[in-house]
């Protein structure tokens, strides 16, 4: 049995910082929801292929879901609005890897689709030490309103998921990917951001899972890491509700 901190110590902070900021959190396990989710949100250019049930046959009640985030009506952080309002959303999934591992994942194709052949296979360019195998926890899809940014709550969400792949699926890793600009803007490995340990570019070139040209890096962070983070607790400064950023 592998050592675990308090994880629901951990959750349970998490989850009072969303409901003091006026939140309130709703796990679904299907993932077509969350696509017909996405597709009715503004600005929204395309769909995270590696979580569209389009592209995978996930299992009913399997290691899938999607997490959204929604206001509580006649709350004073909102205003008090009556109605509820779509805050932010994000999805997760577990990947066993086998012996092929990450960069196998990512040079197939078969992170983004197993049911279709890729057009095209990218420049795959991550070190050598990138090939993770195991059990590793994958999250991604993650949007937040507008109108709701500035809250803290992409950190909430990502140390959210994580918290939970250790507890519910007793993950070895967890890994994203993101595009450049948003690596550029150091979010993924920022403490008070995403909270990964390490970013490598993995992949450049015309990319057919996502139908253009660009360069993406692979987050990651290790078991012991994520431990560690829980056991220091989050981070005090981003749990204190701020609802003066309230829309």
């Amino acid at each position: 049995m592998r050592r675990k901190p308090n994880i629901d110590k951990y959750i349970t902070l998490l989850l009072g910082s969303l409901d003091a900021r006026g939140f309130f959190i709703e796990q679904d396990p299907d993932l077509s929801r969350w696509r017909r989710c996405l597709e009715g949100m503004p600005g929204i250019v395309g769909i995270n292929p590696s979580f569209d049930p389009a592209h995978h046959d996930f299992e009913i009640g399997g290691p899938q879901y999607w997490l959204r985030l929604s206001t509580i009506p006649n709350h004073p952080a909102h205003q008090m609005r009556k109605s509820s309002e779509l805050a932010a959303v994000i999805a997760f999934r577990v990947i066993e890897t086998g012996r092929d591992g990450w960069t196998e994942l990512l040079r197939s194709g078969r992170l983004f689709s197993e049911r279709f052949e890729p057009l095209g296979v990218p420049k795959i360019l991550q070190p050598r030490d990138c090939n993770w195998t195991g059990r590793i926890g994958h999250h991604g899809g993650l949007v937040v309103s507008e109108a709701f940014r500035s809250q803290r709550l992409a950190y909430l969400l990502t140390h959210l998921v994580r918290a939970i792949s250790i507890k519910r699926y007793d993950v070895d890793y967890h890994c994203g990917l993101v595009y450049e600009n948003l690596y550029r803007s150091g979010i993924p490995l920022r403490p008070d951001g995403y909270g990964y340990t390490r970013a490598d570019l993995a992949m450049d070139g015309f990319i057919a899972a996502v139908g253009r040209t660009a360069r993406m890096y692979t987050t990651q962070i290790n078991r012991i890491d994520m431990l560690a983070q829980i056991e220091a607790g989050p981070l005090p400064q981003l749990l204190a509700p701020d609802v003066t950023m309230a829309a």
